[in-house]
């Protein structure tokens, strides 16, 4: 997997329109990002389809070309294998296929297609609910009754665990490891913390590559959406009952949305020039970025050898 994700990715690098390309390799060079794709985990697959879909969300042809129906299709097929996999929470990927110029009577007949496909699919799932439904210490039922009897109860949930656990999501982001008992040193969560304010600011997309207001506000809603789905999908199958914070949530369950973030924050940087317009000259630019990349390198191979070794 560590060989297919790195060379998928270089293949998606070189065919991605350059301005999104800092994007990409922000979000596949976290150390978490590298982590999953160097295990047995699923998540590799995950991280891969939704770099790839947003690889052609952003490089669709803006016009109208005899290359359309094939694109759609390669964009619908990804997608399609994204949604199908046995993780459930993602649901709302389905909603930024709207970020491109469809037409509304294609979508319907998209969607008509792909809901039974979809819900037969995640049938192969019902046994992680099943497990859930016989836990002595988890109640689904419960939880779901504690939530439907009062709507202030979600915001709650919802408030409650971002405040508690916004710090731990944001770290294990960037990279927490093995079974969430180790990780990185607080200078490399700062570095890539930088990393992420600077590449906000390096990103220079043309008018084309703008988004319309109504677009950035289906790009928010679906991101918000996503955010609330997963986190009540914790509170219900994974958190005893009596508790306001959901527990079972990782800060990797939302690398497939972070290009998707990057470009939300993207829209609204575009006409802060303070940082553009700082000159430095590029033999200083490309040491202070050496010995930053080695640092990183360093640091968590330490990480992982003072941990096992």
């Amino acid at each position: 997997m560590s060989f297919l994700g790195y060379f998928w990715f270089l293949y998606l690098y070189k065919k991605i329109v350059d301005n999104f390309r800092p994007i990409l390799l922000f979000t596949f060079a976290l150390p978490m990002t590298l982590h999953q794709i160097s295990s047995f985990s699923y998540d590799a697959l995950h991280i891969m389809f939704a770099m790839t879909f947003f690889v052609l969300i952003v490089s669709f042809p803006r016009r109208r070309e005899s290359s359309l129906k094939s694109q759609y299709f390669k964009l619908f097929f990804v997608l399609l294998l994204f949604l199908s996999s046995k993780k459930i929470g993602y649901e709302t990927f389905f909603l930024f296929l709207f970020l491109i110029p469809f037409k509304i009577k294609l979508m319907i007949i998209s969607s008509l297609i792909f809901i039974p496909f979809y819900f037969l699919l995640k049938l192969n799932g019902s046994y992680d609910i099943q497990a859930s439904l016989t836990n002595s210490l988890i109640n689904p039922n419960e939880q779901i009754n504690f939530l439907l009897s009062n709507p202030l109860h979600i915001i709650q949930i919802i408030f409650t665990t971002t405040i508690n656990r916004l710090s731990f999501y944001l770290q294990s982001l960037i990279g927490i490891f093995g079974w969430l008992e180790y990780g990185l040193d607080p200078l490399s969560y700062l570095i890539y913390g930088v990393f992420f304010i600077y590449i906000l600011f390096k990103i220079n997309l043309q008018e084309k590559q703008l988004l319309a207001k109504n677009k950035i506000i289906l790009l928010f809603t679906s991101l918000t959406i996503s955010y609330v789905f997963i986190v009540l999908l914790a509170f219900v199958f994974n958190t005893a009952p009596g508790l306001l914070t959901a527990h079972g949530v990782q800060g990797r369950y939302f690398i497939p949305f972070l290009p998707f973030i990057i470009l939300l924050i993207a829209q609204f940087t575009q006409k802060i020039n303070y940082f553009k317009n700082i000159k430095i000259n590029e033999l200083t630019k490309n040491t202070v970025y050496f010995f930053i990349i080695m640092y990183l390198i360093s640091a968590t191979f330490y990480a992982v050898f003072s941990r096992y070794y």
